[in-house]
């Protein structure tokens, strides 16, 4: 499964639409190449994208906290 197909097949799930209030509508046309305008999808890509280049966990949450979330260690 590529990168783009497994953050399509998460963004599906009712449960996660659910969960987070977020639209059906808009989350089909998210991609890598634009912000959502979501925290919690923006976190989902980047998590995705840095296990796929193997980064190590603790890189992808310091990651999450700086770029996302604007929490400096």
């Amino acid at each position: 499964m590529t990168t783009k197909e497994l953050l399509k097949e998460v963004l599906k799930d009712s449960i996660f639409q659910e969960k987070y209030g977020i639209p059906k509508e808009s989350l089909e046309d998210v991609s890598f190449d634009e912000d959502s305008g979501y925290p919690i999808v923006e976190a989902l890509k980047m998590i995705i994208q840095l296990k796929d280049s193997s980064v190590s966990d603790a890189l992808v949450y310091k990651n999450i906290k700086q770029n996302i979330f604007n929490i400096a260690d």
